[in-house]
Order: structure tokens, then sequence, then C-alpha cells
């Protein structure tokens, strides 16, 4: 870990105090009476980011939901989600979450910029708040937007939002955020511990962050999508991995949530997808994002959509120990330059943008395997087998529907660990094709979260008009909006 970020968290025991109670539905969210009612932007920023990330990256929501739905990992233990049985108070967990934690504080961050005439704190608050609600949205579909957050204005049941609305506002917030960003002007003292209050690489982050929702909407809305996608690149982007968007933790009692999940439990292991496409492929990240089976030492994925393992639990692979056993300081990634390389070299494929679709696409790959240099060199590709690995026939780019299928095989093999945007960029894209499992209930793997319960009860009109609007509506089987392959 980089020693410089860790004075950069803050560790007040004010935590507890901004976190206020969740509720059970959007319609609840009010002042919390045991909260300050005044807490500077600084304390609000790292539980915004903390608690966001610990929600879209933790051992519930990603590796019994998004990362299993992805094909990246499968549930060895307590199959319930491998089977499409979606348990409902998880799903209640993770909106409370969503709304009454994250979103929150950083609307509170938003308003106490605005209140302050601070812009870069306006415009982190707008870009986090952003990257949040992508989440939410690309996980539900209509959701609560325009109108959550809204208590104290009398709104308690917020209406739903269509998701095509949703994503021309969050394209036009992050415009609207970066031209608010100074790098000389005043930030959050050591509360910015993502990029420590270095505005360019935060306007990089937005800029970033455009591509990835331009390019959702490539099959929908495709002009749309080529249209802000060559706005979005223009405008920059990152430049390489120094620009990553990367949670550090900073230790006990912030640790990564997926080895404070491997101290307790022992739920998860790979799929036989990704084991048998690193395998098939030569791919030397294998030893990186996987352990041999502890019964014999074969790398070997169980077949997602089991109820129960064919064989014992000792001879299926788990993670890779860079995120549990030894990853209690691994960080997070949020947003790579390898993303942003595929998703420049799939829009230069489209046409979208000039340039070379092969050489993105090469560096792309490169820029993968070299991220984990810093925090994993032992298990990291070596440039040798990187360059060895790109010449394969395999693996060389073939211009057409070919390449773009490789670029999206390859976009998905680098996104593990990622699961959120995994989950969302596989459903865009089909690919990889999918296989099932043979105790699945659901007519296919599911391809959105279900409402939780607090909203059908306590704001049911506005979400039975928002399932009206979505084919299936409730149903986990039913695509959200950009999601038409």
């Amino acid at each position: 870990m980089k020693s410089h970020m860790l004075a950069r968290w803050p560790l007040v025991a004010g935590f507890a105090l901004i976190v206020g109670a969740c509720s059970e539905s959007l319609s609840s969210i009010n002042k919390n009476p045991n909260a300050p009612t005044d807490v500077e932007a600084q304390f609000l920023l790292p539980q915004a980011l903390r608690s966001a990330v610990e929600n879209v990256y933790g051992d519930f929501h990603m590796l019994s939901h998004t990362s299993i739905w992805s094909q990246h990992t499968a549930q060895i233990q307590y199959p319930d989600e491998e089977q499409g049985l979606v348990r409902p108070e998880n799903m209640q967990g993770f909106w409370n979450t969503y709304y009454s934690n994250s979103l929150r504080d950083i609307q509170a961050v938003i308003d106490k910029g605005r209140e302050t005439n601070r812009p870069n704190v306006e415009a982190v608050g707008l870009i986090w708040r952003t990257w949040i609600f992508h989440q939410v949205t690309d996980l539900w579909g209509e959701v609560p937007y325009s109108e959550a957050l809204r208590a104290d204005e009398g709104i308690t049941t917020p209406i739903y939002d269509t998701q095509q609305a949703i994503y021309a506002d969050l394209i036009q917030t992050l415009k609207d955020a970066e031209a608010l960003l100074d790098p000389a002007g005043l930030g959050f003292g050591s509360g910015d511990i993502l990029y420590g209050n270095d505005f360019v690489k935060w306007r990089r982050f937005s800029q970033s962050l455009r591509m990835r929702l331009a390019m959702r909407l490539s099959e929908v809305a495709p002009l749309t999508a080529a249209a802000e996608f060559v706005l979005a690149n223009t405008a920059g982007g990152f430049q390489s991995n120094a620009d990553n968007a990367m949670f550090e933790w900073p230790g006990p009692p912030y640790e990564n949530v997926l080895y404070e999940n491997w101290t307790g439990r022992d739920d998860h292991g790979m799929s036989k997808l990704m084991i048998d496409t690193l395998a098939s492929l030569s791919d030397p990240r294998l030893q990186l994002y996987a352990e041999p089976a502890t019964q014999d030492g074969v790398y070997r994925g169980l077949q997602n959509n089991y109820a129960v393992p064919p064989l014992s639990i000792a001879y299926y692979s788990r993670i890779g120990n860079f995120w549990r056993r030894d990853g209690a300081a691994t960080p997070t990634a949020i947003m790579t330059y390898s993303e942003v390389l595929f998703l420049q070299a799939e829009a230069a494929e489209r046409g979208w943008i000039a340039g070379p679709a092969a050489t993105l696409y090469v560096n792309a790959i490169r820029a993968n395997m070299n991220q984990y240099d810093a925090w994993s060199p032992a298990n990291a590709p070596t440039d040798a087998e990187i360059d060895a690995y790109v010449l394969q026939p395999s693996i060389v780019y073939v211009p057409g529907a070919t390449g773009r299928a490789q670029i999206q095989m390859q976009e998905w093999l680098s996104l593990f660990m990622q699961g959120s945007e995994a989950y969302a960029n596989q459903r865009r894209t089909d690919i990889p094709t999918q296989v099932v499992g043979p105790n699945l209930t659901t007519s296919r793997i599911p391809v959105r979260f279900s409402y939780p319960g607090g909203e059908q009860s306590l704001n049911g009109a506005n979400l039975a008009a928002a399932v009206a609007r979505q084919p299936g509506g409730l149903s986990l089987v039913d695509r959200v909006w950009w999601d038409i392959n």
C-alpha cells in the first residue's frame, strides 16, 4: 500500500455518528436525531466513499450476486443465489445502504460545497453521487432519482425516473462537475481518501466514467452513445495506471471487505467459465485470480447454478489470496485505465473515434496485467509473460465482429473482482456466452435486482408505476432498459 494514503484517512469517532440509522425504505429517510446537524465535508466524504465501496464490492453484494451472475465466481456453499433464490433481506439491505447511507452522505457533501462556495467540494460530490446512482439504476432499472434525497422538502414518496432519463442526467451531471473543478482550488483537507485533492485526477475519473456510461447505451441508443463517447474521449479520461480510481484500505477496522469475509467464511470459489477461459488462453493471470484446489493442486472452477457441488469443496479453486488471505490492504478497483482503453478500443472498432482498435486492445490487456505490479509483484504477470500472451494467435486482434468480441471477452477477464461492472458489461454484450447449470430455478440467470419489500409497502404507488413501464417489472429475469441483447 502507498504509505501516503494512510495519512489521508481521518480515523475519527464521528464516523459512527455520520452513518445514521438505516430506514426500511427511501420514503422513510429523514433527519437522524442522533447525528450531528452540521458535519464538515472532509468528514462526510470518507464515509460516502467507504460505505458505497463496501456495498458494491462486499461479500453479499458482489460475491453472492453480481460476481456469480457474471460467472466470475461461484458459490460453493449456501448457493441460494446460484439457483436464483434471492433473499429479500439482502435486497433491502443493499437499497438501504445506497440511499440511507452513501447517497445521503454524498448529497450532504454537495450541499456543503454549495453553501460554502467551494466548487471542488461540490464537483467531487456530484461525481461520486453519479457513480453511486449508476450502480443503483444498472441493478434495478427505474429507481427514485430526481425526487430522491429530498425528504427535507417534504418528498417522502419519490417518483421513479425512467432509466433513459436517469442516464441522460448522469452524463450531464458529470459534465457540470468537470466544469466546476479547479486544480488550484480548495479541497477536503485530509478527507479525500481517493485522490488526495488531486482534482486533475478527479476530472479524468469523471471523463472516464462518461465513457463507461456512453458505452452502456451502445445497443439501445447507439447515436446518443456515439456522440457522448466522442465528447468524453475528446475531453480526456485516464492516461495511465497512475490515474486509476483505487480505494486503498488503511487497516483495522477498515480492511478490504473480501479479506474480512475470508477470515470467517469459505462460501465462494472460482467459476468453471473463468478458470477454463484463463487456462485455454494460457493466461498468466490464472495464478493471481485463483488458488489451486487444496485437495489435488489443480485449478478447477465450479459450474454455476448448482444446488450442491458435484465434488467436495476441497476440489474447487478459491479466489486468489491477493484478495483473501493476503488481502487486508489490497486496494479495491473502482475504475481503471485498462477499462478506459477497452472502451476506446470498442469505440474505435465501432467507428466512433479514430485510432487503431488493435493497438488500444493490446494496450488495454497490458495495462490490466501491469496494474497489479505495485501490490502483488509475486503473482503479477511478468513483461515476458505479457509479451508472449498478446502474440498468441487466439489473442491477436482480428478486425470486425471478431475483434469486437475479443475486446469484450478481454474486458470481462480484466474486470475480475469488479462485480457490478462485469455484471453490467456482460449483460450489455452477452460476452462471454454463459453456461447454465442444472439447478437454476429461474428461466435465465438473473439480469436485475429485485425491488425491496420496504418500497413495495411504503412507496407502492410510485413503484407500481415504474413496474408498469418495465417489462416484467419485479422479476429477476426481465432486463433493464439498456440491456436488449
